[in-house]
């Protein structure tokens, strides 16, 4: 049995946006300060459904599809740098994607992101 962690149910709201991108050049996709800590964002770019997050060390990507049965994660919520998915209650690390809880095995695919002259950027070839 799978327990859910309530402490996420006041975790920031998540916003959404559309852009094209690159695969080779950084697109910008918030502006510094835009989101609150375990804020959510999410990204569709490229044919891809990501989600920028803040946490309190700054700003991550990884993808929206949580790895156990594809629920979104953006739709889930985040503390601690923590994002969980609301179907099943698999959490993974926003930083580097790895597995924290749950049914899931896998972790997500996390991508670079830098912060520079008040704006977020995102290149999405590089992975971390």
């Amino acid at each position: 049995q799978i327990s859910v962690d309530h402490r996420y149910a006041r975790a920031g709201k998540w916003q959404e946006a559309s852009l094209d991108a690159d695969s080779e050049k950084p697109v910008v996709v918030a502006k510094s300060g835009e989101l609150e800590v375990d804020q959510m964002k999410l990204l569709r770019l490229g044919g891809r459904r990501l989600v920028l997050a803040r946490t309190r060390e700054g700003y991550v990507v990884f993808d929206d599809a949580c790895t156990h049965r594809g629920g979104s994660l953006a739709g889930g919520v985040m503390i601690d740098g923590v994002v969980q998915c609301l179907w099943h209650g698999s959490q993974f690390d926003c930083r580097t994607g790895a597995v924290k809880a749950g049914p899931a095995k896998e972790p997500v695919e996390t991508y670079k992101v830098r912060e520079s002259e008040g704006k977020v950027m995102l290149t999405l070839g590089k992975r971390v």
